[in-house]
């Protein structure tokens, strides 16, 4: 949807942290790969080294009191299940968000390789889900919906303590605009009453954080929106970002 170009730089190569794997009370898990494009996704996915920079990010801001695991494989999710503490995440989920950055042309329309939107898309949707089991750990209060509240904790870990977490955010808020494209032009009832809100105000709402994190830098980021409330959500989502940093901040540790 966006007309800016974005340019990226693979977010693992630009992390501050090392690739050592640390352990802690977040552990990864991998269930057997069965088809060749599941074992390839496998592959990807390891190589990567996204869950060790999740672990790292969790040990760093984020610990645990109690352990949860990030599953792979399998048919559930993505998802979090808090009654035996996992992240579910498919291979197949990978998969097919590769599959909508490849179709939709992400390399010409924004530099940037297909494989790396797919996978900025993927530690977006970890740490989604990573959200999920961390307000379950640490009893913390949502008032409202929790499918966006951690939305917002995604997109403010990266931003915040990822370099170049920004433009990876981006690439996850493009997944969002794809999938909203995808679509019909009408909703079904049982999506009005989802507790996710719609693709396309995951979208924005993304593309919001980023830009009251840095005005300058993303300042065309936000030109789709009408001229008529351009000027309001440009100081909106300035106000935004910083309220909801102060107040995830509560819950972090900073080191």
């Amino acid at each position: 949807m966006r007309n800016t170009k974005v340019i990226g730089l693979f977010l693992i190569v630009m992390c501050h942290f090392s690739t050592a794997w640390a352990s802690g009370p977040l552990i990864i898990k991998y269930l057997p790969a069965d088809e060749k494009e599941e074992k390839e996704a496998l592959s990807v996915i390891k190589q990567s080294e996204l869950n060790e920079l999740v672990v790292e990010l969790s040990n760093s801001y984020f610990p645990f009191n109690e352990t949860a695991t990030i599953q792979y494989g399998g048919d559930e999710g993505p998802m979090y299940d808090p009654e035996i503490r996992t992240i579910h995440i498919p291979y197949t989920f990978y998969l097919q968000t590769l599959d909508y950055f490849t179709k939709n042309d992400y390399q010409k329309k924004f530099d940037k390789d297909p494989q790396y939107g797919a996978l900025d898309t993927l530690l977006h949707t970890i740490l989604h889900e990573v959200g999920h089991a961390f307000v379950h750990d640490q009893a913390i209060p949502i008032l409202g919906k929790e499918e966006d509240a951690v939305d917002n904790f995604a997109t403010l870990i990266m931003i915040n303590y990822l370099e170049n977490g920004a433009d990876s955010a981006i690439s996850a808020a493009d997944m969002f605009a794809f999938e909203s494209e995808d679509r019909p032009d009408y909703y079904d009832f049982g999506e009005y009453i989802d507790e996710h809100s719609f693709d396309l105000q995951r979208y924005f709402s993304t593309l919001c954080l980023v830009y009251g994190n840095d005005p300058e830098t993303h300042k065309n980021l936000l030109d789709e929106v009408e001229n008529d409330y351009l000027s309001d959500r440009k100081e909106f989502c300035e106000y935004e970002y910083q309220n909801l940093s102060n107040n995830w901040s509560r819950y972090l540790k900073e080191e």
